[in-house]
């Protein structure tokens, strides 16, 4: 029904026109139904399935996931924010290194010099623009 949908609204660009009103309305139905039809099965399987009904659940749920507490270096457990954050700072700071800015190499030009190459030389005024936007439309 989707691609009923979206095939419909191709050939009519606008989803105000009837016909467009009715395939979107179709595909919310069946979408609807699918979905009714899809947690009925979960809900029929939970004896045997579980741990699929309660991933389902767990994924739908607008709840955020929690960090912490976490365990330093020394084995403290630390579970305020601003310990967390330290921990997580610390943790990041390790795996990200600091480049030393003189050993950095020089770019080579691959194609020709440096002044050859780039976009100064383009001109774009409003007629050219214009004159694109306008085959647009059409």
């Amino acid at each position: 029904m989707l691609k009923v949908n979206t095939r419909v609204f191709r050939k009519y660009k606008d989803s105000r026109h009837p016909a467009c009103k009715r395939a979107s309305a179709k595909a919310s139905r069946e979408i609807k139904k699918a979905k009714y039809n899809f947690e009925r099965k979960l809900a029929e399987n939970i004896k045997s399935d579980s741990k699929y009904f309660f991933a389902y659940v767990r994924g739908r749920s607008n709840a955020a996931k929690k960090l912490g507490p976490l365990v330093n270096s020394e084995g403290e457990v630390t579970d305020s924010s601003e310990g967390m954050s330290e921990l997580f700072n610390e943790a990041f700071g390790k795996v990200f290194t600091k480049e030393r800015l003189g050993d950095v190499p020089e770019a080579k030009w691959e194609y020709g010099d440096q002044q050859s190459i780039g976009i100064s030389d383009i001109t774009i005024d409003e007629e050219a623009v214009m004159s694109r936007l306008d085959k647009f439309e059409g």
